[in-house]
């Protein structure tokens, strides 16, 4: 069994995850799962407290002017339409390949 010294108070302890005197804990495992569920929390906090900023589409296509509406529905057909075409070609790609 391992004697350990307790950091806090110094007292020292024999084959034990906590301290007899202060209840510090010992185990370099238990230190280490306490600190990491810890991190995990904070980064859990983290995503929680952060804003999505909407997209171009999203943040202007409930506009108040109806030009801008407009504008926004070209853009986006444009966009789907180049994408459509940039698909297709790499799926004849991949066919042909294969």
């Amino acid at each position: 069994m391992a004697t350990i010294k307790c950091p806090n108070c110094g007292v020292y302890n024999t084959g034990r995850d906590y301290c007899e005197a202060c209840n510090t804990v010992l185990s370099y495992k238990i230190r280490r799962e306490l600190v990491f569920k810890k991190e995990e929390e904070a980064r859990l906090k983290e995503l929680a407290t952060q804003v999505k900023k909407p997209s171009f589409f999203e943040k202007y296509s409930n506009h108040r002017f109806l030009i801008v509406r407009v504008f926004t529905k070209i853009i986006r057909s444009i966009w789907l339409g180049f994408m459509a075409i940039g698909m297709f070609i790499a799926w004849l790609i991949s066919a042909v390949v294969a």
